[in-house]
């Protein structure tokens, strides 16, 4: 799993931002969710509408450190 929104080599924000949510396997109504924030402010993100706020990238980090978490405890929880 990508747990570094950096680790994605493409030309813009936008553009890597929905790489990361298609390897999340995650819709834009289901990462919009995670993230706390609107559908339509995140489509108009990965369109390139509206800027790529670090405030959104603050909550990006935030889910992935979350999960990055939920997988390790996930590791551990049959031993």
């Amino acid at each position: 799993m990508v747990f570094n929104l950096n680790e994605i080599q493409v030309a813009d924000d936008a553009e890597r931002l929905i790489i990361l949510r298609k390897r999340l396997n995650l819709s834009q109504f289901q990462f919009a969710k995670e993230l706390e924030i609107s559908t339509s402010y995140l489509g108009q993100v990965e369109r390139g509408e509206l800027p790529f706020s670090p405030h959104l990238l603050a909550k990006i980090n935030n889910y992935l450190k979350r999960e990055k978490e939920l997988d390790e405890q996930d590791i551990f929880s049959h031993i």
